[in-house]
This record gives structure tokens, sequence and C-alpha cells, in this order.
């Protein structure tokens, strides 16, 4: 039986490693806003921290930096191709502990408290929403992380950086879109009404 025809697995392989640095860069582009929310609303997010761990004001200050500063070095980590399993790796351990702390502020029937989640001045009831949009870039930083290949292997073209821009934006304006959707209030208490 005489071979039949190649089959190129490179296409497949660089478009899966371009769609890789357009989400690491998604995550990079929403750890930095999420420092820098913090850093332009410091008393939001030392308000949150408080209400989220039930720890004092000076402590939620000091958890405030840290947190800003961690956000924005996974940010950073993440726009660079040889830390940016590590930036992954870190902004998916941020994220998580998000996940644990709303998780138990729902559990304990705390939904009405601002988590400090939202960019814009209203927030929504916390709910499952808020863990599955947490848990869910969780999740994608951390298969970033344990992917590294994948998120490093891009072909270095001005296409493929405008692809990466474009499509970075194009998710975090998604998101963005999302959250204020979702701020409006609850959707099917809205329909009961």
């Amino acid at each position: 039986m005489p071979p039949g025809p190649a089959v190129s697995t490179s296409l497949p392989v660089a478009v899966t490693a371009d769609l890789a640095v357009q989400v690491a860069a998604f995550l990079a582009a929403l750890a930095l806003v999420s420092a820098g929310h913090k850093f332009a609303r410091p008393a939001r997010a030392r308000a949150a921290i408080e209400a989220l761990t039930g720890v004092a004001a000076g402590t939620a200050a000091i958890g405030l930096v840290i947190l800003a500063v961690a956000e924005a070095g996974a940010g950073v980590a993440l726009l660079t191709p040889e830390w940016r399993a590590a930036g992954a790796a870190l902004a998916a351990a941020i994220w998580a502990g998000y996940f644990v702390a709303l998780a138990r502020a729902i559990a304990a029937g705390r939904r009405d408290l601002d988590c400090g989640c939202s960019f814009g001045g209203s927030h929504a009831r916390l709910g499952p929403y808020h863990l599955l949009r947490t848990g869910g870039v969780a999740f994608v930083a951390a298969a970033i992380a344990a992917a590294p290949g994948a998120a490093t292997a891009v072909r270095h073209t001005f296409a493929v950086s405008l692809s990466t821009i474009g499509g970075a934006l194009a998710l975090l304006g998604l998101y963005f879109a999302l959250d204020q959707l979702m701020s409006l209030g609850d959707p099917a208490a809205g329909a009961a009404r």
C-alpha cells in the first residue's frame, strides 16, 4: 500500500501556541488591571479584604499591598516568555485564594458584601457567577502554567504580535462586559417581578 499524503502538524501546533500566548496576554492584562484597581481604589479593596477574611484593618492594608504587588508581578511575568509559566502559576494561586475566600463568604450567607471583584462602581450579590469567573481564570492560569511549552513556542512575527494584542484585548473586553452585565443584578429576580 503506498504511503498516504504527509500530514503536517505544524499548523495546529502553531495555532495552539498562538492561542496560548493570547490567553496568557489576557491573563496578564487582567492581573495588571486588578493590581491597578487595588491601587486606584485602596479603601474599597481594603474593605473587601476585611470582609472576605475577617482580618483587622491594618492587616488588610498590608494584604492589599502584597496582593497588588503579586498581581502586578504575575502580570509582568505572564508577558515574558521565559517567566510565563511562573507568572501563570502565581496568578493561579492568587485567583484560587480569591475563589476560596468567595466560596467561604457565600457558604456563610454573606452574599451582599462587596468583594471588590468588579471594576465598576456597583457590585452584584455574591453567587455562582463569582465562583465560576474566579475559578475559571484560576483554572486557565493553571493550564498555562502546566503547559509552558505551548505558551512560549510562538512564532515571532508582526502579525502574531498584533494577533496576540488583539486577542488579549478582545478577551479582556468580553470579561469586562460580562462583569458589567452581572453587576446589573440577578436576572432571575428581574424576570420574577
